[in-house]
């Protein structure tokens, strides 16, 4: 019984351990690659389980932009996960492709997309875009990761 004692006494004390560095100077900061960018949606596929957007737009250091966005539907059918693929024309001798994976909600008019994009260059952004559905414009905030 002891030594069961001393065990929890001691994976308690590892658990605080790792606990720290949560202070706010310790927070995740994010630079922007680019400055905030406008899309306009294509087309609009909706489904019973899954919704496909289509947009163009030009997109800073990406040139002209091509994506497809495909949003799953939760349960509430206001959430859900979202994967896409993209293309960015930046010359005529040079295009990227990226590929994406993250999660949707929708708030009113709004669906606010927030997903991780690998990039063929090898760069990585974190995309925060908000989608107005009145509008049929993206706007598309790209933060660096890698």
């Amino acid at each position: 019984m002891k030594k069961v004692l001393i065990s929890i006494l001691l994976l308690a004390f590892v658990q605080t351990s790792y606990a720290g560095h949560h202070e706010q100077g310790g927070a995740l900061a994010l630079e922007k690659r680019q400055a905030d960018s406008e899309m306009t949606m294509t087309s609009l596929t909706l489904g019973d389980t899954e919704t496909v957007i289509n947009a163009k737009g030009t997109m800073g250091e990406y040139g002209t932009v091509y994506v497809t966005y495909k949003l799953s539907y939760n349960a509430d059918r206001v959430s859900g996960f979202v994967s896409g693929t993209g293309r960015g024309a930046i010359n005529s001798d040079t295009v990227v492709g990226g590929a994406t994976r993250g999660v949707w909600t929708r708030k009113g008019s709004v669906v606010q997309i927030r997903q991780v994009v690998q990039i063929s260059d090898g760069s990585q952004n974190l995309d925060v875009i908000d989608i107005d559905m009145l509008s049929d414009t993206f706007i598309i905030k790209a933060y660096t990761l890698k």
